[in-house]
């Protein structure tokens, strides 16, 4: 092992052929056609801060600049730096890394300088509309000053588990909880300001004098500074394209850090790894433009549609589809239209499509916004624009005469100091800067085997959150609670093992060891899933997980399902409210290979009516594997199953053998 080592490091120190590491790195992004800036302690020349964004990145900002979505991750870099990721929506549903920041600190002014780099390779007549972040009042400050026209959304998602960290503990049991839970998603998902009005109204008469820590939290955090910026009726009026949570810029922190392994690069070796995750996702865009554009479907085959195939994506057409069917069973009644899909996806709802259903005349293409018409890297712009764009870009006469200027003007110290500026300026990599320095480390070994410490040290997992304490304290909580305190309940649950085998397959029945029940409300699948995966009972996060693995591997499933299939299950995960409607229930066999995918395990499932093994599609064993057994019963409810080690499986399921990448071979 350390033979590899130390050819690795030969091989780095050769690459770096007698330069700095900083040097390296802005020979990379100069040679890349990288934008970057970077910001310099005055006094130490350490770097603090730095910008980069890839060419092509930026070519997808200019069209598609509607929305963007801000957050830090951690955990990515040995010097400890926060990387600040902005992330962009195209045509096709696509995510793209529009820019990365890596900063010293999280203040105002380091969020404000990010922004105003990102500013500058927009193009500045189509500023953002909507930038999506969460809570963190620094960067919110930052966008109101560099972005004063974009509306800032807050995480619906975050906000919803910020509640539940804070509010859930104050409840008698959790039937109390979900009551109140249910109460508060009906007051975010509010259509109107006069519905939000109304269900606050009947929240505080039903929880300021029961539960008055509860009321009080909700109201001074919340709903008084900030419900503007997440409530459905202020947030639903202006165009995010379905993005009101920061789900889509997490699930980019999670592929990114596949990508980089480890903590403790540099940022030379960090960039490189940067640049073949970016390349690779611009080649997965270029490829969902091309269906796009030459893909047929018999779905959008009526005449109706005709003006529009080719020239919009698949993703405009699905919502359109949904729209015309919407239409066509609502009997010409839409006054309660919020015209929530006109404001937020610039696209037509039901009842401006009723006219044209009832004639049977073509959808025009002037009705669909621009975001959705863009299907090819090349931004249209007029040659005039360009030529004059070009002319006022190239001038810079003045700022050479005022360099001569202030050069014959100035001291022979501050003229090698100007002519130095000017040589990094030439050649980015004779760059003097130093790298940032190594956070401190404390004398003495923190408490644990030095193994523990090590893996720890290098991993790029992130923290746990408060509300993730809270249900994994839940979790042990019920661990410790012994199973059975009575007769009567070691009769019950011996009975309910024997009703959940009688509802098996007869091969499997003696080999079922236990049973773990779930509350049925809609979604006992996904709750048996949180379990199995041990984390607590947070059956929102596995909606929000298996969504997340749906839109980023769209092509892969709209290959397995179908388009309209895979639209229609990743709307089935889309419900924070409970009971869960029956549109919203887990369905079996469709969502197997999903969870598989997203959580890397085998999932085994029984039933009476199908019985499957659903392995990963598109990544290899881990090296513990672990295996999620789940029981279907009474034709509505799922159940987690122990099952003894020698029990024999069920069949693979057969759309794994078709369809699943070389690397999940290993399975």
């Amino acid at each position: 092992m350390r033979t590899i080592y130390n050819k690795r490091a030969k091989m780095q120190k050769a690459e770096l052929d007698g330069g700095t590491q900083i040097q390296f790195l802005y020979k990379c992004i100069t040679n890349g056609d990288y934008v970057s800036f970077n910001k310099v302690n005055a006094e130490t020349n350490q770097l603090e801060s730095l910008f980069f964004a890839h060419p092509v990145s930026i070519q997808l900002c200019k069209m598609f600049s509607c929305v963007f979505l801000l957050d830090c991750t951690y955990k990515t870099n040995r010097y400890k730096l926060p990387l600040l990721c902005i992330v962009g929506v195209t045509s096709t549903n696509r995510s793209f890394y529009a820019a990365f920041v890596f900063m010293s600190n999280e203040v105002e002014t380091s969020y404000a300088w990010a922004l105003e780099c990102f500013r500058t390779i927009l193009d500045q007549k189509k500023l953002p509309c909507v930038l999506v972040t969460d809570r963190e009042i620094a960067l919110m400050n930052a966008i109101a000053v560099v972005f004063p026209g974009a509306k800032n959304i807050l995480c619906k998602f975050h906000i919803s588990r910020n509640i539940l960290a804070h509010c859930k503990k104050e409840f008698k049991n959790g039937k109390e909880w979900e009551k109140f839970n249910g109460k508060w998603q009906q007051l975010v998902d509010s259509p109107r300001e006069s519905d939000f009005y109304q269900t606050f109204l009947e929240m505080k008469t039903e929880y300021e004098i029961a539960y008055p820590q509860v009321y009080s939290y909700v109201v001074t955090t919340w709903i008084t500074p900030y419900k503007e910026y997440f409530v459905a009726a202020w947030v639903d009026m202006h165009l995010h394209l379905g993005n009101s949570t920061t789900n889509r810029v997490e699930g980019s922190h999670s592929q990114l850090k596949k990508f980089l392994e480890v903590s403790i690069g540099n940022l030379a070796t960090i960039w490189q790894t940067f640049d073949q995750m970016i390349n690779l996702q611009h080649t997965e865009i270029k490829r969902s433009f091309g269906q796009s554009t030459i893909q047929t479907n018999k779905v959008f085959s009526s005449s109706l549609y005709s003006d529009l195939l080719g020239y919009i994506s698949i993703t405009a057409l699905e919502y359109i589809k949904k729209e015309e069917l919407r239409a066509r069973t609502g009997h010409g009644s839409f006054e309660g239209c919020t015209h929530k899909i006109k404001y937020t996806l610039g696209l037509p709802c039901a009842h401006d499509l009723l006219s044209y259903i009832r004639n049977n005349n073509t959808f025009p293409l002037w009705m669909i916004h621009d975001h959705w018409k863009q299907l090819t890297l090349r931004e249209i712009k007029e040659e005039q624009d360009i030529k004059e764009e070009n002319e006022a870009d190239s001038k810079i006469d003045v700022e050479i005469e005022g360099i001569l200027r202030r050069y014959n003007n100035t001291s022979n110290l501050q003229k090698q100091e100007i002519k130095r500026k000017l040589r990094e300026l030439m050649d980015p990599s004779s760059t003097q800067t130093l790298a940032p320095s190594l956070p401190t480390r404390t004398k003495g070994r923190p408490k644990g085997s030095y193994k523990k410490f090590t893996s720890d040290f290098k991993s790029t997992k992130r923290d746990p959150s408060l509300f993730e304490h809270v249900l994994k304290s839940e979790q042990l909580s019920l661990k410790m609670r012994p199973m059975r305190t009575t007769k009567k309940e070691a009769i019950s649950e011996k009975r309910f093992l024997k009703v959940v085998q009688k509802e098996m397959p007869a091969y499997i029945r003696d080999y079922i060891s236990d049973v773990v029940d779930v509350l049925g409300d809609g979604h006992c699948g996904y709750r048996v899933i949180s379990n199995g995966m041990e984390m607590g009972d947070d059956w929102l996060q596995v909606r929000n997980d298996l969504s997340r693995e749906l839109q980023q591997k769209d092509i892969l499933y709209d290959a397995i399902f179908g388009t309209t299939r895979r639209i229609e299950l990743q709307n089935s995960l889309d419900c924070t409210t409970t009971p869960a409607p029956l549109d919203k229930w887990m369905t079996m066999p469709d969502m197997g290979l999903i969870i598989a995918s997203c959580y890397n395990i085998a999932v085994v499932h029984f039933s009476m009516f199908q019985s499957f093994t659903f392995l990963p599609l598109h990544s290899p064993p881990p090296a513990v594997r672990r295996t999620l057994f789940m029981g279907f019963i009474h034709g509505n409810h799922f159940v987690q199953l122990k099952i003894k080690d020698d029990c024999p499986l069920p069949p693979t399921f057969s759309i794994w053998r078709r369809y699943h990448e070389e690397i999940a071979e290993q399975w």
